[in-house]
């Protein structure tokens, strides 16, 4: 096992997962400017993309280079929403574009699978981060739909997963280095996963970054200390005098010149010195800026958890609000209870005044459904979730933010063998991670 990434360690403060898929996020950008809005250079064909890249050191980063581009380059600021499905767009299609890529060059398909991976999750970190993928209560919101890792991976866990993929790399560098020299270039354009708004998370990334590093230059080809191995050394030999100037007038002027220089060099660090100390003056007479919102869901809805309408869970990276199905709606029906909408409107108040994704799922018990509207529990559990998901847009929560999920039967709480069982499955869960 490797001490430095723990494959098997669960993420801070946070109970451990198995890699698979990714987290759900927006990913879009443009400037205010009316250039270009996509981070994405003109496109060549796959033929001459494989053409360019086949016979590098690394493929898989040749393949990748794009995508790590658009990761770099992302706009922070949009304004209309064609662009924003615009990007999403170009970047659906580079993705699939890499995938092809890989394809051609023969690369290991869990190489290419596991780097897909990790550029999906990190593009949609860095949409989440910008005032349009959901900073801004006057933003456009994320692109419309899934995120990227939720499109092509059906997963909503990348921040933690990458990072257990990556431990399972490192214990074999040399058979995993071109995946892993992909992931170094992630880390370094800022994606922090499940790091992010962690005590002692930044000097935790710096640390992986270094070892990453480390890793990949004991499997490359040093670089020769000679710039040039041909360059023949002046013949040994006495002074010679230079256009007819004897040596030691040469040998004069260049100490005038090296005592100016030095003189000139030490009036400006002079100066320098004292803006440092200024610099450090202002920094003491600075305010601290205020910690950032969190939510208060467990202490909001107190009341109702005491009637067990709903159930709370919080941590520091997400809150849980699950409501019994039976109290929220009738038996079959997708129609909000009227006695229930007071306390969706608590929910809804409390997350418009934070930032990240809300995930709505519904849920159902095993027993078949009698109902002519919907043909089965699944569809009963989707239609639940996105009517709880359109109460929420309807007050005030950005539709970028939302993303309505159903799973019929496939997650129970407990079994279904008796009544009350089944009407604890019967749930619709709203999930809030920030």
């Amino acid at each position: 096992m490797t001490a430095w990434l723990d494959k098997d360690a669960p993420p801070p403060q946070r109970g451990q997962q198995a890699p698979g898929a990714s987290v759900k996020l927006a990913v879009t950008g443009q400037e205010k400017q009316e250039a270009d809005p996509t981070p994405l250079p003109a496109g060549k064909t796959i033929e001459a993309r494989v053409a360019e890249i086949d016979g590098t050191p690394n493929p898989l980063l040749g393949a990748a280079r794009r995508l790590l581009r658009a990761l770099a380059d992302m706009p922070p600021i949009l304004e209309e929403r064609a662009t924003v499905e615009r990007l999403r767009a170009l970047l659906e299609q580079e993705l699939r574009t890499f995938q092809a890529v890989c394809d051609r060059l023969n690369i290991d398909r869990g190489h290419t699978t596991g780097v897909h991976y990790a550029l999906c999750t990190a593009l949609d970190e860095a949409v989440a981060h910008t005032e349009w993928g959901g900073g801004s209560a006057a933003s456009l919101g994320a692109w419309p739909g899934s995120a990227l890792a939720s499109t092509f991976h059906q997963d909503c866990e990348g921040g933690v997963k990458v990072f257990l993929i990556l431990g399972r790399l490192v214990d074999s560098v040399a058979e995993n280095i071109g995946p892993i020299e992909v992931y170094y270039h992630i880390l370094s354009l800022g994606f922090e996963g499940r790091y992010r708004g962690v005590a002692d998370g930044e000097r935790q990334l710096r640390h992986i970054r270094s070892r990453l590093l480390e890793a990949i230059n004991k499997h490359r080809d040093p670089v020769p200390e000679a710039l040039s191995p041909n360059v023949q050394p002046a013949p040994p030999g006495r002074f010679q005098h230079l256009g007819g100037i004897p040596i030691w007038v040469t040998w004069v002027l260049g100490l005038l010149v090296v005592s100016g220089m030095a003189g000139y060099y030490k009036y400006q660090l002079t100066l320098r010195e004292r803006d440092l100390v200024q610099q450090i003056v202002a920094i003491g007479n600075m305010k601290p800026p205020p910690p950032p919102k969190t939510l208060r869901l467990a202490q909001l809805l107190k009341d109702e958890i005491a009637r067990g309408v709903v159930a709370v869970k919080d941590d520091d990276r997400r809150s849980t609000v699950t409501f019994r199905g039976d109290a929220m709606f009738g038996a079959g029906k997708a129609e909000i209870s009227k006695t229930l909408m007071p306390t969706l409107d608590k929910v809804a108040s409390e997350i418009k005044q934070v930032q990240g994704m809300v995930q709505v799922t519904g849920h159902s018990d095993n027993q078949p459904i009698k109902s002519a509207r919907y043909a089965s529990n699944q569809a009963l559990s989707e239609e639940r979730a996105a009517v709880v998901s359109e109460y929420l847009a309807r007050k005030g929560v950005a539709k970028g933010r939302l993303e309505a999920i159903g799973k019929g039967d496939t997650e129970p709480l407990t079994d279904n063998k008796t009544p009350a069982a089944r009407a604890a499955n019967r749930r619709v869960e709203v999930v809030v991670t920030q």
